[in-house]
């Protein structure tokens, strides 16, 4: 079974405001995340929530998802990534790593990284921008534990270094799903762009 982490848990200190709570298009940045995780196919969706978790909660309400409170969330990502890879059910297969603040990851990217996963049976696969790699990343079950003894406030990073050579990458032409929003003016360029104004 494929499974996926959403990291929503972080204080958006960097943004002034709760980011994940944002309209875009009509709906949360959090939501695009969800909508997009679950139009890919995958079976288990996992959301780590902290920062604002209650209003996480009622956002996500009519969402097939399984929402997990990480109450140490001022303590860096690793504690969320800690508590959405203790939430996976035992059967989970591979997990995709996703952050919360990238509304433009699509169905189609996800599906690309499980697929080049089916067809490698690399332990991670990554998406490549223009030469850099970037979120979001698929791990195997075989790197759990890694991922579990990571510390501080990173996620997978250290265990992608250890293992870069065992590594499938998925090259992305759309940079856009690399896009990640961590201050208002780049959540204000983003949505003046996909939102242009509406003439009368």
């Amino acid at each position: 079974m494929i499974a996926a982490i959403i990291l929503a848990a972080g204080q958006s200190s960097r943004m002034g405001q709760h980011k994940l709570l944002l309209p875009l298009l009509g709906k949360a940045l959090l939501v695009h995340v969800v909508d997009n995780t679950l139009a890919a196919g995958v079976e288990h969706v996992v959301v780590v929530a902290g920062y604002h978790a209650d209003d996480v909660r009622a956002l996500l309400a009519n969402h097939p998802v399984r929402l997990v409170e990480n109450p140490d969330y001022a303590q860096g990502q690793s504690t969320s990534l800690r508590a959405g890879i203790t939430a996976l059910a035992p059967e989970t297969d591979a997990a995709i790593i996703l952050l919360g603040d990238q509304p433009l990851v699509t169905p189609a990217l996800l599906r690309n990284l499980i697929e080049t996963w089916q067809r490698t049976s690399k332990p991670i696969v990554a998406p490549v921008y223009q030469g850099q790699r970037g979120n979001p990343v698929l791990f195997a079950r075989s790197l759990f534990a890694e991922l579990l003894a990571v510390t501080g406030d990173q996620g997978g990073r250290a265990v992608l270094q250890r293992h870069g050579k065992e590594m499938a990458s998925v090259f992305v032409e759309d940079t856009d799903a690399a896009q990640d929003l961590d201050t208002w003016q780049e959540y204000q360029t983003l949505k003046q762009r996909l939102e242009p104004p509406q003439h009368a």
